[in-house]
């Protein structure tokens, strides 16, 4: 019997080249961009309708939350429960999603089934009643799970770290506070749905298999009217640009056994051409589980059980974040010792065997990412929804297979300013 010798490293295959299947788009007769992607084995589908209706265009914090939320609770024709059985008697399941820049309504469903799940999609944003009762349970729902949050040091830190870079009124800063909730009434969502969930402020991306023609039963039951029709498109809502730099915050939280950190700043978004060059380098930085961060703050000093960095990129603004928590004793220590591993990327080339390492590891990734049908769809609409085309994915490609050592060390002199990193903390005082 021939035994697994755990000291060889596996051998690897190069990836020279990816597969992704593109959308084909066109348009309903009513107007209404539809995106297919026609991908999978298996008789299964995703329709989403998304609407430019985020935390970037609601006129008041909260609305564009609860308005998504609302959406399942009530039409002109059936009760919420009613719905809620409707779809569970077809094995469908829906997602009511509100995000800084997006809204979205989802609906998983067997591809036999669309004849009967299209009506009642079109049900739900186009006669929505939002009814006083379920909207008040929804509020009272929401001001416990914040209650529950609120007693959580990675929330409160995650909570002041984004509100220092952006500022707590502008839509990536703020956060949905208890006085928000209480001041969201019915008329504001009705007004708000009225206006964004309509014709003219929507797409559809269906993605998935099976024997029929999703176009024509888009267009019969989605296609023929104008719904909710607004003579004009949604406005940004209310933004504050920040001008004060706030290098660190603390939060006092009595008993917690951790501190949570939050450090990182301002970046841009995903268009920006230096985009795929940090990505790398954030990679290597704090971006898998074998990130330098991870060798050094958990591996080597025992501080914490795990710590990352990530870019997060909002259509119109990003920001790059460190995370972790950490034994409260040690959470200054693990500040500087990030600064430390940000100071050996700006004077240290990265070594060929750390490098290849890395690059084998996200080209893997990647491909790996893009083996089912909803998957090949959210990496259609992470470049539709940001105005870019496939050639992102191309460039990406070509940028981890070429990418060197010498171009991450500018990108990292260019970036990781110790100076312009902004820290939040959460946690009980030392």
């Amino acid at each position: 019997m021939n035994t697994l010798d755990r000291s060889l490293v596996p051998t690897y295959k190069n990836i020279d080249s990816y597969i992704l299947p593109e959308a084909v788009s066109g348009k309903l007769d009513n107007g209404i961009p539809l995106h297919l992607i026609l991908s999978g084995t298996q008789p299964v589908v995703r329709i989403e309708l998304i609407f430019k209706s985020g935390n970037w265009y609601e006129p008041s914090f909260g609305c564009a939350h609860f308005t998504a939320k609302m959406l399942s609770e009530g039409t002109s024709k059936h009760t919420a429960k009613q719905i809620q059985d409707k779809f569970a008697y077809y094995g469908a399941f829906t997602e009511f999603n509100s995000g800084q820049d997006l809204a979205s309504v989802t609906v998983y469903t067997l591809s036999k089934h669309l004849e009967s799940i299209f009506p009642l999609i079109y049900e739900l944003v186009s006669e929505s009643i939002f009814p006083e009762k379920e909207f008040e349970s929804a509020k009272n729902i929401t001001l416990q799970g914040l209650k529950v949050s609120k007693e959580k040091t990675a929330f409160m830190a995650g909570i002041k770290f984004r509100e220092m870079l952006f500022g707590a009124e502008h839509p990536y800063g703020y956060f949905l506070s208890e006085q928000a909730i209480e001041n969201t009434h019915i008329a504001i969502l009705q007004e708000f749905y009225k206006k964004n969930y309509t014709t003219n402020n929507c797409e559809i991306v269906i993605a998935g298999n099976g024997e029929v023609d999703f176009v024509a039963l888009a267009n019969k039951y989605l296609g023929k009217d104008n719904w909710g029709k607004s003579d004009s498109l949604p406005n940004k809502g209310k933004t504050q640009a920040l001008v004060n730099f706030t290098k660190r915050e603390f939060i006092s939280k009595e008993g917690a056994v951790q501190s949570s950190l939050r450090m990182g700043k301002k970046m841009f978004a995903i268009s920006h051409p230096d985009y795929f060059n940090f990505y790398c380098l954030n990679e290597i930085f704090g971006g898998y589980f074998g990130s330098r961060l991870m060798q050094n703050i958990r591996e080597d000093k025992g501080y914490t059980y795990g710590i990352s960095s990530n870019i997060v990129t909002n259509k119109n603004e990003g920001y790059f974040v460190v995370g972790s928590d950490v034994k409260k004793e040690f959470t200054l220590q693990s500040i500087e010792e990030v600064y430390k591993e940000m100071k050996k990327m700006k004077e240290e080339l990265v070594s060929d065997n750390e490098l290849e390492s890395v690059r084998n590891y996200m080209l893997g990734s990647f491909v790996n990412s893009i083996t089912t049908p909803f998957a090949v769809a959210d990496k259609f609409k992470t470049i539709h929804f940001n105005g870019l085309g496939y050639d992102f994915y191309k460039n990406y490609f070509n940028t981890l297979k070429n990418i060197n050592a010498e171009t991450l060390m500018a990108t990292a002199n260019k970036y990781f300013d110790e100076n312009s990193m902004s820290e939040s903390i959460a946690g009980s005082e030392q």
